[in-house]
């Protein structure tokens, strides 16, 4: 993704530290003043410049058009809403987005919060041209309940590994499960099947090369063992010896053990009552950095970041002690669910780190900074 042009939008003054995990000097960054609020607006997004972001204290800008993309009443699969973005960089100048989309926002009848994976293509990894049908549909008994939510996409060789949630069963006893699918040319689709343990489970990702010669994935338990209550999202880091156990998981590999052996604890501790998974992981010299949601009791759905190990993602090195964004526009505070910033989607173009993230679970939306100030104000683990 290097060599793309991305404009400055905002200046910083740096302050040194010394991080031990690279035994380096890096600059902590703090935003120049301004902070501005602002309220939902509408209208074509032009081109990135420092006049399209708004300052706020956190250290990610959002876009000044956000959502960037918002729900369409013309397709009925995507006329409820539009959310939870996997974005990837296709080619030079060519970019992808699957995103979550509901043909209603009525959860409580059946079928009328059916979710189905949209596709969208970019030259400028701001405005998007939406592919007319959906991409994923739900179509198998693991996915009859609510559909296909939440995708996430990492390309292994030549092929798209597309992770979702599979929500079926029944209203009073729906079954949440890790799906896996995949494509190598975007216009056919292979459905894998539920690869996740048989508890509620959600949120996976897989990192975009071997470490250590095995694939890993990030994921969400939900299962509510001692660690972790009911209902409440805890992150889980697994590792498969291949692509094909990958895709299907011998019996007996998801033991109650190696789940909780894999509980990845991101400090600092009892800052959220929940942790789930964001976006797919992002290789960096210092590690690699993760995209996050953090659920605290106000309640508040927020983006965090964490720096994992680069041989041992489950061995956090640094991350976030405030989240970097917070819902506080009309869009992120009012919606189909009040109060969410829930980040699905990174780029990096230059040196800008691009953060998709659902608002509301109601439209899609952009924040920015520069990569290396999101790195220098993660504080050390203990």
């Amino acid at each position: 993704m290097l060599g793309h042009k991305a404009t400055s939008i905002v200046n910083y003054r740096p302050a040194p530290k010394i991080y031990p995990w690279r035994g380096r000097i890096a600059a902590e960054c703090t935003c120049l003043e301004n902070k501005r609020a602002r309220k939902g607006s509408v209208g074509s997004n032009p081109t990135p410049s420092a006049n399209n972001y708004l300052v706020n204290d956190l250290q990610l800008l959002r876009h000044v058009h956000n959502p960037i993309l918002r729900k369409n009443p013309a397709n009925p699969w995507e006329a409820g809403s539009v959310f939870n973005p996997t974005v990837w960089e296709h080619k030079p100048g060519r970019y992808g987005m699957l995103y979550r989309a509901t043909n209603d926002i009525v959860s409580s009848e059946a079928g009328r919060y059916m979710s189905s994976i949209g596709l969208a293509w970019s030259s400028d990894a701001i405005n998007w041209e939406r592919q007319l049908e959906p991409f994923i549909t739900p179509d198998q008994a693991y996915e009859n309940r609510l559909g296909c939510e939440d995708p996430r996409i990492t390309k292994i060789g030549d092929t798209y590994y597309i992770f979702y949630t599979a929500v079926g069963g029944t209203k009073t006893g729906q079954n949440v499960r890790i799906a896996l699918a995949s494509t190598r040319d975007f216009k056919t689709v292979t459905k894998y099947g539920v690869i996740g343990p048989d508890i509620s489970s959600k949120a996976a990702t897989l990192f975009p090369e071997p470490i250590n010669g095995r694939y890993t994935i990030l994921w969400a338990d939900q299962s509510g063992p001692t660690s972790a209550k009911a209902g409440q999202s805890r992150i889980i880091c697994t590792s498969f010896d291949s692509i094909d156990q990958l895709i299907c998981p011998p019996s007996g590999f998801w033991t109650p053990e190696k789940i909780e052996q894999g509980h990845v604890k991101i400090p600092p501790a009892g800052q959220f009552a929940q942790q789930e998974v964001g976006a797919r992981p992002i290789k960096t010299p210092d590690g690699w950095l993760v995209i996050y949601s953090g659920f605290s009791n106000q309640p508040n759905w927020t983006i965090c970041a964490a720096l994992l190990d680069t041989d041992n993602p489950q061995h956090i090195l640094a991350a976030s002690t405030e989240p970097l964004l917070t819902p506080e526009t009309d869009y992120e505070t009012s919606g189909v669910v009040n109060h969410v910033c829930f980040p699905e989607g990174t780029l990096v173009i230059g040196d800008q780190l691009y953060v998709y993230y659902g608002s509301g679970d109601q439209g899609i939306c952009l924040a920015t900074a520069r990569l290396t100030d999101i790195l220098n104000l993660l504080t050390p683990a203990a």
